[in-house]
């Protein structure tokens, strides 16, 4: 009886099981399992077709091919496709061979959240194809495919003198199209001409008036359009708009001759496909005009003349951007020159503004490729000295010049290695050092020294011959070693002598830096994120491209510039798909190996060079810190799961770049998991209580940015919230940046502030980074509130203002439960704005400076986020900065941008690098650089870089359309400086750059706040001022070292200052002199950005006069 009731409920338990299976088959819309069976049709491989079911980005395929042995393998489908192969349009296949059964199912992805509540295993033995709907056939479902129809797309008229480019698009018998080469002809060639015959697209140019009839064919299908051409008069105007929108009006006035008259938003423009449109005024000569959607959008007042133009990337040109003019170019990795090797491998890589694989022919033997040379589809190996010539093509047509690249091999290309005793660094008492000089080939190789930091000749004066060097003060030695084959390599030992003097930060301006995009000093360490593939970053453009060497190399482009202190983002060893930036540390004790350059025995001592050679030329170094936390592959020290390893070459992957660290706490078969179960695997083992046991991270599960759970939980993915509140966690993280401070880095700044809590850094980072830097080591955070008020959504505690604060109260602070539960209350104290201190300590009081109190200043200050979200106009920025400074400890301090790696002010838009005029930007830096705060700038923004590009996208796009692009182009050549701001013989592109409106803007605003201390460290009023400026009267004195600085400033417009003391004040951007007598002084000032700064000249502090050359917006 027993075993009848087994049978009874096995039989019903494997019902139920089928009966669950098909439901899920029809109501999972996210998933399709399916299965087949054919016991006859046995063979040793199967193929699997499916087609990708609508609104599904990728399709995962898990199956299972030996069923003697259960494993799943897995291939991911994406456009384009991975593993498998494209059947069709939207359909896909694979091949599993040496099988006669298969196991198999599909999900879109989201394994964790679809795939295993199925529950079932499916199977086939024969050849299956799989439509979208899930239904099954073992025959073709659509068979055959053959051209039904064919569409031109074109424009339908143009003018004599005008291309026009025609594209094809093929129509297939299952109702799919896609774009595909067919034949072209022209009726009559007198009217216009073709720029090919066979081809996807081809040119069209009109050459006189008339109906041209274009046939497309292939096969015997073929199509016909008549494209009308027209004649013009000797005076026309015609305007192109790539539309930003689906669709484009323009409204124009003052065209002359004059034109009828439209009123706004004005007239429909000419379709002319692919999101272009045009318009044509017959007869003119000039007009204004304004491009527009008709709802809201549009361009600002734009003019042009006589001609044919196109409005394109926010500017006009006279050269058509559909037609492709440019020629590809090329890169060799690795670049040409002296090789140690015997046999090298050299790999060309091409890259074209619009053919994604334009071709490349090169020749080895010293004659000038043709397209009748080899061409290039592998690595070309060399065991010899050879000169590879080589040129690249478009599909186009466009050709390359030729590139010569002449390779030396077995050649000694190491230089010397030097070793300083003691190193350089900061010592209490004086230090005799000593330098012992080595070198692979060359047993006696040569060093050159001087002690004053200028660079030694190569002669007998500055040769270092073993003997001891007596440093008793700060002492700069440069040295530069050379060995027989010429190889040589220069460094800067810097020695501090005694107690650290850290000056006013206020003093300083910063010029910000992504490092992997600014410049590339060596080639050789050049490295592909794990996602640039998906990016599209090409071997000329690694995500890893830019070095401290590169850096180094341009500290005189940042110093013309004016700039004095140089923030870089974090250096600290990362891991992830995409982390040229920095903020996904897998190891915060260490620099990251891939800024390790052929120069260097580490990439610390790369870093450390760098620190050096800033120190050098007077420059600080403000190195980006990460406390908040980790990536999603754990941290090294605090919470191992694997080991960063040193890149091997240009080419990394996740399971290359990455070692597993066998310690239990990823599943035993985490390497054949698919990505997304092996992301899973991670997370929790890091944020589960059962696998963190020793609470290193915040075991919130979710993410948040407005809320106390922010504290808590993660931000991103990519971004893993380690539990600051945990004793061991914040005891590591303060070792490991103590380290760099000892370094010599001179400022933190310090990431995602809002989301730890401020008790936190109040008891335990601020205090040990000040004792290890010294009081004056300076801190500023970035307190990420995306809003225009000084208040974030009126949350006190998330705020930037709450940050330069004490606590006013004392919590209990010890272990991790104490801490957590002290950070929660204190959180929970400070929700309501009306409790918040108040401070003075950046305003005069009337005319006079007052020395701040200090008592309740926290260390900790702040990135300006309500002033960077308002500078879409700075009398907006202004506003919020005179109505909420109170709120701050001391806004003088505080660090003052536009735009940054992650933003650009509200309304900019926020996502793009300011897109705004040249002329906004303009009056954004006169404020900034004038008024309380240390200004920043974004790199590249000097020249409006990447305007209006987004910012970040993630590995959506190459970095090249993004605005993290690679600047180092724009800075090739060299300059001599002899201050901050003062220059000569710049060359190459950087004279160009400097040369920008806004550089020289720029470079005048520095040279302006240098010589005037109470635009670097003075309080302000806006008080017993009037007029249409941005007006403001700021002051600095300091007894002990008799500085007292007096200014009065007023930017696009004028202003009236009363009750001012009298006296005789000078105008630092005319010169004028204006001798007050009643208390009062007018200033005239005209012009967006324009400015005035009246100096009152004091006994022991005189006005220094104009400073610097008039420039385009300040005159």
């Amino acid at each position: 009886m027993k075993k009848n009731l087994l049978k009874r409920l096995t039989l019903f338990l494997s019902l139920l099981y089928f009966i669950i299976t098909i439901g899920s088959l029809y109501n999972n819309t996210n998933a399709i399992a399916l299965t087949a069976s054919n016991s006859n049709l046995l063979s040793k491989y199967i193929t699997i077709y499916v087609e990708k079911p609508d609104n599904w980005n990728d399709i995962w395929l898990w199956y299972d091919s030996d069923l003697s042995t259960p494993s799943w393998n897995t291939t991911t489908l994406k456009t384009p496709p991975g593993d498998m192969t494209k059947y069709r349009d939207s359909w896909y296949k694979k091949t599993i061979t040496n099988t006669d059964k298969i196991q198999f199912l599909f999900n879109d992805g989201t394994w964790s959240k679809k795939l295993q509540n199925n529950g079932v295993d499916f199977t086939t033995t024969q050849d299956i194809w799989i439509s979208k709907n899930g239904s099954l056939s073992y025959t073709d479902p659509v068979g055959d495919l053959s051209v039904t129809s064919i569409r031109i797309s074109s424009s339908n008229s143009l003018n004599v003198g005008e291309t026009t480019i025609l594209n094809s698009y093929i129509t297939y018998s299952d109702g799919s199209e896609k774009q595909q080469s067919v034949n072209w002809t022209i009726n009559d060639p007198a009217l216009a001409t073709l720029s090919n015959n066979t081809g996807i697209s081809t040119n069209l140019t009109a050459l006189k008036e008339g109906t041209a009839t274009i046939t497309a064919y292939i096969d015997n299908i073929k199509i016909t359009k008549d494209i009308t051409i027209n004649a013009l008069s000797s005076n026309f105007i015609k305007v192109y708009l790539k539309s930003p929108w689906s669709s484009a009006k323009i409204y124009y006035w003052s065209t002359v001759p004059s034109a009828p008259a439209v009123s706004w938003p004005g007239v429909n423009m000419i379709s002319e496909n692919d999101g272009w449109y045009s318009y044509t005024f017959n007869g003119s000569t000039s007009t204004n005009l304004i491009f527009n959607n008709g709802s809201g959008s549009q361009t600002p007042d734009l003019s042009i003349t006589s001609g044919t133009w196109y409005y394109y990337n926010n500017t006009w040109t006279d050269k058509d951007p559909r037609i492709d003019t440019s020629a590809p170019d090329i890169t060799a990795s690795p670049q040409p020159g002296k090789f140690e090797d015997t046999i090298l491998k050299v790999k060309l890589t091409s890259k074209d503004n619009s053919d994604l694989n334009p071709k490349i022919y090169y020749t080895t033997d010293l004659t000038n490729p043709t397209t009748n040379s080899t061409l290039y589809t592998e690595e070309i190996s060399l065991n010899k000295d050879a000169t590879i010539k080589a040129i690249a093509i478009d599909k186009s047509g466009n050709i390359s010049s030729i590139y010569t690249l002449e390779y030396l091999l077995n050649r000694d290309a190491t230089p010397p290695t030097v070793t300083a005793s003691p190193s350089s660094g900061r010592y209490l008492a004086a230090q005799n050092v000593t330098f012992a000089v080595t070198d692979n080939k060359d047993s006696s190789p040569s060093l050159y020294f001087t002690t004053d930091g200028s660079k030694p000749e190569l002669t007998e004066k500055y040769l270092y011959k073993g003997q001891k060097i007596y440093i008793d003060k700060d002492t700069n030695i440069y040295t530069i070693a050379v060995d027989s084959s010429g190889n040589k390599i220069e460094n800067h030992y810097i020695y501090n002598i005694g107690e650290a003097k850290y000056t006013d930060f206020r003093e300083e301006t910063i010029y910000f830096v992504m490092t992997t995009r600014f410049y590339d000093g060596d080639s050789s360490n050049n490295v592909h994120s794990w996602d640039d593939k998906t990016a599209g970053n090409p071997d000329s453009d690694p995500a890893w491209r830019g070095d401290f060497k590169g850096l180094t190399d341009k500290l005189d482009y940042i110093k013309a510039l004016g700039f004095s202190a140089i923030w870089v983002t974090p250096p600290v060893k990362n891991a992830s798909g995409y982390d040229y930036h920095g903020y996904h540390a897998i190891n915060h004790s260490e620099i990251d190996p891939r800024y390790k350059t052929k120069y260097d025995n580490s990439a610390e001592e790369s870093y450390q060079k760098f620190i050096n050679a800033a120190h050098a030329k007077g420059m600080k170094v403000i190195q980006d810190i990460v406390l908040n936390h980790t990536s999603n592959f754990g941290e090294e020290n605090l919470f191992p799961m694997f080991k960063r390893l040193d890149p091997a070459g240009l080419n990394e992957t996740a399971s290359t770049a990455l070692s597993k660290i066998e310690n239990g706490k990823l599943p035993s078969n985490y390497d054949s998991l698919s990505p997304a179960l092996q992301y899973s695997s991670r997370i929790n083992a890091m944020k589960e209580d059962s696998s963190d046991t020793n609470h290193i991270y915040h075991h919130e599960k979710t993410l948040d940015w407005e809320g106390y759970t922010c504290q808590t939980g993660q931000i991103a993915g990519d971004c893993v919230d380690l539990n600051t509140e945990n004793p061991t966690v914040s005891n590591y993280l303060t070792d490991a940046y103590s380290k760099y401070i000892n370094m010599g880095v001179d400022s933190f700044r310090i990431d995602t502030v809002k989301h730890i809590s401020r008790l936190t850094f109040n008891n335990e980072f601020i205090p040990e980074f000040k004792t290890v830097g010294g009081e004056d080591f300076y801190i500023f955070g970035e307190v990420c509130t995306r809003v225009r008020d000084v208040w974030n959504r009126g949350i006190p505690a998330l705020s930037a203002p709450f940050y330069t604060w004490k606590e006013s109260k004392t919590y209990p602070w010890g272990d991790r439960l104490t801490n957590e539960s002290s950070a929660l209350k204190a959180y929970n104290d400070n929700l309501n704005v009306s409790t918040q201190p108040t401070s003075s300590n950046a305003f005069l009081k009337g005319n006079d400076y007052v020395t701040p109190d200090y008592s309740m200043r926290s260390g900790l200050d702040v990135i300006d986020f309500p002033m960077h979200w308002n500078f879409a106009n700075a009398r907006d920025a202004f506003r919020v900065a005179v109505e909420g400074d109170s709120y701050y400890n001391d806004a003088t301090w505080n660090v003052t941008y536009v735009d940054s790696h992650d933003y650009a002010p509200d309304t900019a838009p926020e996502n793009q690098r300011f897109a705004l005029g040249q002329d906004v930007w303009a009056e954004n830096l006169s404020l900034m650089f004038t008024f309380r705060g240390i200004p920043t700038l974004y790199y590249g923004s000097e020249i409006e870089f990447q305007k209006g590009k987004p910012i970040d996208v993630g590995p959506n796009a190459p970095l090249s359309q993004t605005g993290r692009a690679y600047f180092g182009n724009n800075i090739e050549g060299t300059v001599q400086t002899t201050d901050f701001g003062v220059y000569s013989n710049a060359t190459g592109t950087m004279a160009e750059t400097l040369n920008h409106p806004l550089a020289k803007h720029i470079n005048r605003l520095n040279r302006l706040r240098r010589a005037i201390p109470a635009l670097q460290k003075g309080a302000y009023s806006v008080k017993d001022i009037s007029g249409d400026g941005m007006s403001y009267k700021r002051r600095f004195t300091d007894e002990s070292s008799g500085v007292d600085s007096f200014a009065l400033v007023t930017i696009s417009g004028n202003a009236t200052f009363n009750n001012i003391p009298n006296g005789k004040y000078v105008d630092s951007i005319t010169g004028q002199v204006i001798n007050v007598t009643n208390g009062t002084l007018n200033a005239t000032c005209n012009g967006k950005g324009n400015l005035r700064v009246f100096v009152l000249d004091l006994p022991g502090n005189p006005a220094p006069g104009k400073i610097g050359e008039d420039t385009k917006y300040i005159y």
